[in-house]
This record gives structure tokens, C-alpha cells and sequence, in this order.
């Protein structure tokens, strides 16, 4: 029966299917062992096995690929498809032409990367290399070498694919596109991008003159239009960098899309993947920027199914919402298909950071819990690089389930109670759902910063006179929207969901009795549109540290302010505020927008006692604007979230005696789980319900119910 992916989950024959997979590379084990992997893989509950396919590995020479073991017993990739196959194991191949994965030069053979010119790597915008192994993505000579590598490598993935009767159930289309950007800040302007840049432009304005109008240039043409570069010291540059953004976007699309096309056109139907990356030293706060920069993939490719990298190296408190906060953003941008987790934490790739079993544990059921439907253990067995290929040296992955002999660890027989439990509960598990009267909103624009350190006020130039601008777009995301109200939300245990303000429906919004979005002082006038309508009718809208004046160019656009008739000016004073009753709530910005208060309440003032803070009643809802910026650092954030949550009575699924733990309810057709959550290094003894339940330190319950909970 095929696997595909569909109804915001897997699906086999069109039932609901959990993708439990565990990460074994073949090529970093002997191959006398790789049934023994695979057998134990499969005894641990898992149904499908991923692995990596190097390019480097395979095509030892240019022209010359090796799949059945002739040159070495490794590359015996034909024998590794059939045993999976005989095992009844399910297969991911991830064939690049990157895969990174801690391998040499990413994968790329080192022929390649001695052959291929200045003209096929990634530049700086003075035209030096940037780095030996980074290649521009769509430059007519590495794309000709990955398409040439595509013809050795994708008919063996052809004949292998479930619908031909193999083991094949998905294939990934190169691996974490732009993290290289991410994560070195280096952008690359190689010519074959700035041509790129310079198409795009034409094809979405048309008429240079509006693009000169924009910029501030005198181009006579879009040939004549160079790419951003250096810092934003005017709206004109902040504009085009803009736009930039936009291209680059644009760009990661096309890449992908050419390859994908060059997938298909060999006769392969099944799903496409693509990881995303992000979450790393505890805390996954930047991974919803890595996810807008796939916005166009997303928009337009329902085919290609989108994988988190749940990596939390540690479980505690201090990262309890990170899980959640992620598959509730790539749920909101990926409605067709699963969330899922394309490497989910299974030991370390770092030896001094320490895989604790009991962490693992509550860490896997809390992510089911979260609504993940679908991982890929990563790794479940350790492995010993061919020599000379790893990055970092000889192992890869400690603290595994498996070791590279096939030894089992104290982890093999916790992905085993975790994979067992889904086993056993079935469609139960996979359908049953949260219930949220709460929602937040997702403003894309604010991620679009990648190329930019995003820091946009460092400098005294770039003043609220220059641009218009006093609060950063990544503060606003990271400290007030993902460690902020999210993780408050999260703690004091009330359900939320996350919309795609630019994609979603007003009615769609409108069945929740809240709709928090936190903002800077741009958006678009059609997205303020759409929150002015969902107040108008009937919904109650929350929104902080700013009602928006501009729209994402920076020119004027007060729609939201017109609509809910607020005038509204900054002011700079203390960082607290007495907000709903609270006094000494401690602000993270010093300045404040005030609001004139003709027609609303004053739920929030000043030290000097302006209204920083207005509600309003707008046609059959209501809008609460508060002028300041609150995350969660203090109690005072919290009781103020509460109060706010409050005023809708929106109460929460369970009542629980300890505020430290967390309750997740999950209402399926047949019956129910209550997922109880103690992030803590401590024994709690507590009530759910009325119903005593003691937890060990960092660990999870699950009760079942019968019918709806």
C-alpha cells in the first residue's frame, strides 16, 4: 500500500500512518552488520529507515558510479535496498547533490570541488570565493554536475520506489537549502544570482521607473540595478533589502523546483522531502525564520514535504516551548501535509554533550503530545566514517541507540516504549486533536532577515527619524512572540493554534475568541485589513507593542489605526507600566506608543500615568492595544497574559493543582489522552481534575481515556 502525505498527516492506503523511522548509514557501517542494524531498527517498533546517499561515495570518479559493492563492499547501495525490502522496512533517500551531515565537503566529491571554477561557487559582493565547498545553487556548472549525478543515482531510486515494488517511500530534494547563509551571514551575489535578482525585479515590477521611485537610483534599466549590500543607513536601501529577501525566497524555490522537475522526469512518484534546520544549543527561537525562507516552496509545491530538526540537546524548562512553538508554526505554513520531525533527537553529534534516556523519553512523548506525526531518529546508529570523510574525524553520533557494531545503549529501549506506544494506540493517537480558543498570528515579513543581521537600531543613524522604526523585527519574534507569548501561553497551560495571517481565511479566525499578534511598526495594508475585518466582526483582537503606521516599505499605511480610530505617539520614559490592575510590569523596550483614548478603556498606564494601553469596542468585537513590549521574564508577564485570557473565559482543558506542570489534552473519535508534563529536576506530587498523580523529575504520563476527554 503507498505512503504519501495528505489531511495534515501521513497516510498508507489511505489510512492514517505514523512515519516512525530511525537514521542508519550505510556507508558509516561495516555491511556485514547492516542486517543487524536494520533487524534491531525494526524490533524497536520503527516501520521505515533513512539514509543519506553520497554523492562523493558513489561517484568516485567523474562518470564512473559504483551502486552494487564492485569497488567497495560500502557502496553496495543496491544490496542495502533489497535487504530493506526482505526486512519490510520502508525507505528515505536523501541523494543531494548536498547532504552536509558532518561528511567532507558535504558531500560533494572532492573531483568536483578541485574541478569547478570561481564562476560555480558562491561570492562575496567583491566576486572572492567565499568558501571552497559552497557552490551557487543555480550556476549553469554545478547545476549541470548535480543533474549529471541525478542521471547515475535516480534510476536506481527509480527501480527501488515502493510503487515499483521497492522500498522507497520518499526522497529528499537536496538537504537544508540557505542554512549556509544562516548560519555564516555570508550571502552570495554570484553573477548567476545577481542575473536572477535582476529577472526577478523585472518580472514583479514591470517599469524601472518604480523600482528607481523605490530605491532612490537612476537606472536606466533592470540590468543596471545591483543587489543590496553593506548596511541600511536609509528607507531606500531597507526597500530594496526588502525586496531582496523577497528574491531569495524566490531563488531556494527555483533551486529546489529545478530539481524536483529533474526527479520526476525520471518516472519517481513518490512524496518529496525537505528538512529544515534551526534548532540548535537548546533553544529552536530562530527556527521559524529558517522555515519563511521556504515560503514560496510551501505556497506552491504540495508535493514537497517539509521535516523539522527537533534537536533539543537538553529537555527542560528553559526549552519546553521550543517543540510545541515549531510544529504549531510549520502547521500553519504546511496545512496540506504531517508535521513531522526529519531528524529527531537520538543521541549527540557533539561528545561532550550528554544524551540522557529519561530526557529523550519525556522529550518524545511531549512532542507527540505537541502533535508531531511522524520522526526520523537521528541518529539511531552511531557510525565510523570511511576514512578520510568526516568532517569532524573519525565517528559520527555518540550516545546512539545502536553503536556502530550494533551493540544496544540505554536509548534503544526508549525509542522502543515510545514506538510501541504509537503502535498500539494507532489511529486513536494520529486523529485525536487539541482544542484552542486562542490564536497567534504569523507575520512572515518580520523572519525576512536572514541576509541582514537584523539589528537594524545598533547604529545612532539608524534612528526612529531615518527609518521610522524603534523595534527590531527579530526582538519582536524571538523575545516577545516565541519566548514570550508562546512559552506563557504553553506554561500557564491554555491551547493555542498559529495562523498565516498573509494565506489565512477571516473566517478561519474568527472561531477562536482570541487572535494575539505581536508587531512592529510595519504590515501591509492588506493583512491590517484583514485584522480590522476580524475585529469588526465579532472577534477580540490582541495586539502589542505597536499598532503598525507603514506598510512593509516603509511608506505610510495606517489602516489598523483608521479602523479602530486610535492616535497613537511614541514616548520614552521607564521600563514599567501598571497594566489590568498589575503594577511594576517590567516593559523589554523603553519606548512606549501612547494612544488617545476618546471612545475606548485605559487598561495600561504609564509611570507618568498616559495611557499606554486601550481597549476598544470596534462593531461586534473588540481590540486590546498595548503600547509596550511584555515577553515572559517575570510573573508579572504572566498574571498580565492570564488576565488578558481571562476576559473571554477561556478556560483551560484540565485543572491542575501545580502550576509547574503542564497538561496536554488530546480529544480523538474513540477516545482521549491527557498528556501530564513535569520539565522539572523535581518530584511533584498534584491534582488533575481532583485526581492525585505523582512524576518523577523530567518525565511523562500518559492517561487514556475512553470517548472525548
Amino acid at each position: 500500500m503507498s505512503i504519501t502525505a495528505g489531511k495534515g498527516m501521513f497516510l498508507k492506503g489511505g489510512r492514517p500512518h505514523f512515519l516512525a523511522s530511525g537514521e542508519v548509514h550505510y556507508f558509516r557501517l561495516d555491511p556485514r552488520l547492516w542486517e543487524r542494524h536494520l533487524r534491531l531498527l525494526k524490533q524497536s517498533g520503527a516501520n521505515t529507515v533513512s539514509t543519506y546517499i553520497p554523492w562523493d561515495w558513489h561517484e568516485y570518479e567523474p562518470g564512473r558510479a559504483d551502486f552494487s559493492g564492485q569497488t567497495h563492499p560500502g557502496r553496495n547501495l543496491l544490496g542495502f535496498f533489497r535487504l530493506c525490502r526482505r526486512l519490510g522496512l520502508h525507505l528515505i533517500v536523501k541523494p543531494g547533490p548536498y547532504i552536509l551531515a558532518e561528511y567532507e565537503l558535504h558531500g560533494l566529491p572532492a573531483w568536483l570541488v578541485d574541478r569547478l571554477g570561481p564562476g560555480a561557487r558562491a561570492q562575496d559582493l567583491k566576486g572572492n570565493v567565499i568558501a571552497p565547498d559552497l557552490m551557487c545553487y543555480m550556476s549553469e556548472e554545478f547545476l549541470r554536475y548535480s543533474l549529471l549525478w541525478y542521471d547515475h543515482v535516480m534510476p536506481v531510486i527509480a527501480r527501488h520506489q515502493e510503487s515499483a515494488g521497492g522500498p522507497v517511500i520518499m526522497v529528499q530534494v537536496c538537504n537544508e537549502v540557505g542554512v549556509f547563509q544562516w548560519l555564516s551571514g555570508r550571502i552570495d551575489y554570484n553573477p548567476a544570482v545577481v542575473t536572477l535578482y535582476r529577472r526577478f525585479l523585472s518580472e514583479r515590477y514591470g517599469d524601472i521607473g518604480e523600482v528607481n521611485k523605490l530605491y532612490g537610483t537612476r537606472a536606466a534599466g533592470f540590468d543596471d540595478i545591483a543587489p543590496p549590500g553593506g548596511s541600511i543607513t536609509s528607507r531606500e536601501e531597507y526597500r530594496a533589502y526588502y525586496d531582496f529577501h523577497l528574491f531569495y525566497r524566490h531563488y531556494f524555490a527555483q533551486y529546489l523546483d529545478t530539481l524536483a522537475r529533474r526527479i520526476r522526469s525520471f518516472g519517481i512518484s513518490t512524496t518529496l522531502t525537505h528538512n529544515i534546520p534551526g534548532w540548535i544549543y537548546g533553544n529552536a527561537a530562530e527556527l521559524p525564520m529558517l522555515i519563511s525562507t521556504y515560503v514560496d516552496v510551501l505556497r506552491t509545491r504540495e508535493d514537497i514535504v517539509f521535516g523539522l530538526d527537533h534537536i533539543p540537546e537538553f529537555v527542560s524548562f528553559r526549552n519546553a516551548h521550543s517543540d510545541l512553538a515549531c510544529n504549531k508554526l510549520l502547521a500553519a505554513m504546511q496545512p496540506h501535509g504531517p508535521v513531522w520531525a526529519a531528524e529527531f533527537q537520538a543521541g549527540t553529534r557533539e561528545h561532550f554533550v550528554k544524551n540522557d534516556p529519561a530526557d529523550m523519553e519525556m522529550f518524545y512523548f511531549a512532542s507527540l503530545a505537541h502533535g508531531l506525526r511522524g520522526f526520523n531518529f537521528y541518529m539511531f546508529s552511531q557510525g565510523i566514517n570511511p576514512k578520510g570523510k568526516g568532517y569532524f574525524g573519525k565517528t559520527f553520533y555518540y550516545q546512539t541507540p545502536l553503536t556502530a557494531g550494533g551493540e544496544k545503549t540505554p536509548l534503544y529501549g526508549v525509542t522502543r516504549k515510545v514506538s510501541s506506544f504509537i503502535r498500539r494506540e494507532g489511529e486513536d493517537l494520529l486523529t485525536s486533536r487539541t482544542r484552542a480558543r486562542i490564536c497567534v498570528g504569523l507575520y512572515l515579513p518580520y523572519y525576512y532577515t536572514e541576509l541582514t543581521t537584523s539589528q537594524m537600531l545598533k547604529e545612532k543613524r539608524l534612528s526612529i527619524d531615518r527609518l521610522g522604526l524603534s523595534l527590531d523585527p527579530r526582538f519582536v519574534r524571538e523575545e516577545l512572540l516565541f519566548n514570550g507569548v508562546l512559552r506563557g501561553l504553553q506554561t500557564l497551560n491554555f491551547s493555542y493554534d498559529v495562523s498565516d495571517l498573509e494565506t489565512t481565511a477571516e473566517d478561519a479566525l474568527l472561531r477562536y475568541r482570541q487572535l494575539w499578534v505581536l508587531t512592529t511598526e510595519f504590515m501591509d495594508a492588506k493583512t491590517q485589513g484583514l485584522l480590522a475585518s476580524y475585529v469588526a466582526k465579532g472577534g477580540h483582537l490582541v495586539i502589542t507593542p505597536a499598532i503598525p503606521s507603514l506598510d512593509n516599505y516603509l511608506n505610510p499605511c495606517t489602516v489598523l489605526a483608521d479602523a479602530f480610530g486610535l492616535q497613537t505617539r511614541m514616548t520614552d520614559g521607564t521600563p514599567k507600566v501598571t497594566a489590568l490592575g498589575i503594577e511594576d510590569v517590567f516593559c523589554q523596550n523603553r519606548g512606549k506608543q501612547l494612544y488617545g483614548t476618546a471612545g475606548g478603556r485605559v487598561v495600561a498606564t504609564t509611570k507618568d500615568g498616559e495611557p499606554c494601553g486601550i481597549q476598544k469596542d470596534i462593531g461586534r468585537g473588540r481590540v486590546t492595544a498595548l503600547g509596550f513590549a511584555f515577553g515572559y521574564t517575570t510573573d508579572e508577564h504572566l498574571l498580565l497574559l492570564e488576565r488578558l485570557v481571562a476576559q473571554d473565559r477561556i478556560r483551560r482543558d484540565a485543572r491542575v493543582s501545580d502550576p509547574d506542570i503542564q497538561v496536554v489534552v488530546r480529544r480523538g473519535k474513540r477516545r482521549s489522552y491527557v498528556f501530564l508534563l513535569n520539565y522539572h529536576n523535581r518530584r511533584i506530587s498534584f491534582t488533575v481534575d481532583g485526581t492525585r498523580h505523582t512524576l518523577a523529575p523530567v518525565s511523562c504520563r500518559v492517561l487514556r481515556k475512553a470517548g472525548r476527554a
